[in-house]
C-alpha cells in the first residue's frame, strides 16, 4: 500500500476516534445535566420537556457531524440550559448535591478540553514530504515559554474560578439562607438565575481581566503584523493611477460624445 494511503486510512481512524470520544463525553454531559436531574425532579410528562430535553443531542450529532468547533464548545453547552430554564427546579441545590456537583464539574470540563484536543484531528493531515524550517531546529524562545505558562494559567483559571462561583452561589449555608429568607417559594428558580448571573460575570471578568490584558502581547510576528497593517491601509486609499484612470475615462467619455452629436 503506498505511504500516502497509509496516511490517509490512519487520519480517518483518528478522526473516527476523536468523533466516538466527543459523542461519548458529550452523552456523558446530557445525562449528567439533563436526563438524571429529569428524572429526579418528574418532568419527562410535557411534551415540551421531551422536546427540550432530545435537543441537546440532535445538536450534539450536528456538532459531530459536520466536525464545528461552535457547535460543540458553545452551541451544545448553551442547548443543555434550556431544559433547565423551563424546569429550574432540575438546577436545585437539593438535586445537585456537593459530591454529585464535583462529578458534573469534572464531566464539563472534560469535555470542553476533549473537544478542544481532538478538534486537532480533524485538520488536514501533513504531507507525504515534508522539509523542516532551519529555525525549528533552534531551541524555544523565552518568550515564548513565559507565553505558554500564561496559557496553561489561564486554563486553570477558568476551571478554578467558576466552578469556585458556582459552588458557593448552589452550597454555601449564607448564601442559601439568604434565598430562604428573601424568596421563600422560589428558591430553585432564584438560584437557577444566580447561577446565570455567575456565568455572565465570570465571562466579563475573563474577557476584561484576564485575557484584555494580553490583547497586546497576542500580535505574533511585530514586523509581519505591521507589514499586513500597511498593506491593508494602502489597499483602502485609492492610488493616483485610480484617479488619472478615472480622468482619462471621463475625457475619452466626453470625446465620444462630442464625436458622435458634433
Amino acid at each position: 500500500m503506498p505511504i500516502a494511503a497509509l496516511r490517509n486510512l490512519s487520519s480517518v481512524r483518528w478522526r473516527a476516534f476523536a468523533d466516538a470520544v466527543a459523542f461519548a463525553l458529550g452523552i456523558n454531559m446530557w445525562v449528567s445535566v439533563v436526563m438524571l436531574p429529569a428524572l429526579f425532579v418528574g418532568t419527562w410528562q410535557s411534551p415540551l420537556n421531551l422536546a427540550l430535553a432530545a435537543l441537546p443531542l440532535v445538536v450534539l450529532l450536528a456538532g459531530l457531524w459536520r466536525r464545528s468547533e461552535t457547535i460543540l464548545l458553545l452551541v451544545y453547552p448553551s442547548v443543555l440550559l434550556l431544559p433547565i430554564a423551563v424546569s429550574p427546579e432540575m438546577a436545585s441545590p437539593y438535586v445537585y448535591s456537593a459530591a454529585r456537583f464535583a462529578i458534573v464539574a469534572v464531566g464539563l470540563v472534560a469535555f470542553l478540553m476533549g473537544i478542544s484536543f481532538f478538534a486537532s484531528f480533524y485538520e488536514h493531515p501533513e504531507p507525504a514530504s515534508t522539509r523542516p524550517l532551519a529555525s525549528s531546529r533552534r531551541p524555544q524562545p523565552a518568550r515564548w515559554r513565559r507565553r505558554y505558562r500564561v496559557y496553561w494559567a489561564l486554563t486553570l483559571l477558568s476551571v478554578v474560578f467558576p466552578l469556585t462561583l458556582l459552588y458557593v452561589a448552589n452550597f454555601d449555608t449564607s448564601t442559601q439562607a439568604f434565598l430562604r429568607q428573601m424568596y421563600p417559594s422560589r428558591v430553585a428558580q432564584m438560584t437557577t438565575v444566580l447561577n446565570l448571573l455567575v456565568l455572565v460575570a465570570w465571562v466579563l471578568i475573563y474577557a476584561q481581566y484576564f485575557v484584555g490584558v494580553l490583547r497586546l502581547h497576542r500580535t505574533g510576528d511585530v514586523p509581519l503584523a505591521q507589514a499586513i497593517t500597511d498593506i491593508r491601509a494602502s489597499a483602502r486609499r485609492p492610488r493616483p493611477a485610480f484617479f488619472i484612470a478615472v480622468i482619462l475615462a471621463v475625457v475619452f467619455m466626453a470625446l465620444l460624445l462630442i464625436s458622435r452629436y458634433v
